[in-house]
């Protein structure tokens, strides 16, 4: 058979149904050098006639099929909401996700799919599935809890550095964001609170001491809520770490630590103590319940040991001067953690850490009793917990 004409051509080109020659039904004379197969959509197949010259192919929205050049959405594999065909073991989801497509052996198979609660559905990548959200792991239809963090010293063991994370303890599935202390005294400790300037106010109320404030990369109090969850999951050392107004740094660690949830007013648990703070300043508070000034729970009926001391701490009952030591009780800088009372003053804490900084009314400063130094006016002030 001789050339086929320019005319030839271009009637063949206007109608891809003509038989002549060696063209098929559907195929039609192109330069284009890539068909394409039912069976394997993904792969170009490359014509072998010669490089820059038209010849009979089988392009655009057809494929393939055995002998024959087909309508791809007539393919066995040709998923209709994706307008693609599907690779063999390839499978699609619909945009609810409530349905998926899967090209297995060259047959398209329709299934129903569902995405567990514990997932999304969601494109990522280009693929439409269901997902499993943060602190999950699976293929989006069954998804499980990862292993995660309860604690800082989870994640020290891990090779973390200083900084905020995200820890999960018990009864928290959502997560808890604390800054663990990593590089210093062993590390692994989960700061609780911390004071090192008057930008701050902790003088707060319940429901702020409850839910915690300020970011935990500052000064803040992480909320008694959270302290609880963590302090009952494990046993905990205490570390409190002080510093006075002549940069002297001192500490004070206790063997346990906790404190009881909001039915029993976060009352305290505390072990025994060793340090270098020349007191003990917890112990005296070990059993009594935390008061704030909207939240009186320090059995003293006469005043409120949160409002006196301006703060909210394990307050007990009062000691009180009478007026035979007023002078000295008022004005003595020894005693600085005392509030006037009548002719005398009295105090609810051996330590207030919650205090106002740098407060000048008496009693209402940050202060550890009986300090190596200076007991109040404290410039700095950390309480860290890790498992014992």
């Amino acid at each position: 058979m001789g050339a086929i004409s320019t005319l030839k051509r271009r009637n063949l080109r206007r109608n891809s149904r003509i038989s002549f020659g060696m063209v098929s039904n559907e195929k039609i004379f192109s330069n284009e050098t890539c068909e394409r197969r039912c069976d394997d959509p993904d792969t170009c197949i490359s014509s072998t006639s010669r490089t820059g010259l038209e010849k009979c192919v089988c392009v655009g929205d057809y494929m393939i099929q055995g002998e024959d050049c087909i309508p791809q959405n007539q393919c066995s594999c040709f998923a209709a909401d994706k307008g693609t065909v599907l690779m063999n073991g390839e499978s699609y989801v619909n945009s609810g996700c409530t349905r998926r497509s899967v090209c297995s052996n060259n047959q398209l198979i329709e299934e129903s799919y569902h995405c567990s609660d514990d997932a999304t559905c969601d494109v990522r990548d280009g693929v439409r599935k269901c997902y499993c959200i943060d602190g999950y792991e699976g293929d989006g239809v069954t998804c499980t809890r990862k292993a995660v963090p309860k604690d800082c010293q989870e994640l020290y063991v891990d090779g973390s550095s200083d900084g905020v994370y995200t820890i999960y303890p018990d009864g928290w599935p959502s997560g808890i964001q604390v800054y663990c202390e990593m590089e210093s005294n062993g590390g692994g400790w989960t700061v609780i609170q911390r004071r090192s300037d008057a930008s701050v106010d902790f003088y707060r109320t319940w429901a702020e001491y409850k839910n915690g404030f300020e970011h935990p990369s500052r000064d803040h109090w992480l909320g008694n809520d959270y302290i609880h969850a963590i302090t009952n999951q494990k046993t905990y050392s205490l570390r409190i770490d002080l510093t006075d107004s002549n940069s002297s740094s001192y500490y004070a660690l206790y063997s346990s630590f906790s404190i009881s949830d909001d039915a029993d007013k976060f009352r305290l648990s505390i072990g025994s103590y060793s340090g270098n703070s020349g007191n003990d300043a917890m112990s005296w508070h070990n059993n009594k319940p935390f008061s704030t000034r909207d939240e009186d729970n320090d059995g003293w009926g006469s005043y409120d040991c949160a409002e006196k001391h301006r703060g909210a701490w394990w307050f007990g009952t009062y000691y009180t001067y009478g007026a035979s030591y007023s002078d000295y009780c008022r004005n003595s800088e020894y005693c600085c953690d005392l509030f006037p009372v009548g002719s005398g003053c009295a105090y609810c804490a051996y330590s207030h850490l919650n205090g106002d900084y740098d407060g000048s009314p008496r009693g209402t400063n940050i202060h550890w009793h009986y300090l190596s130094g200076y007991d109040c006016g404290l410039q700095y002030t950390e309480m860290k917990i890790r498992p014992v």
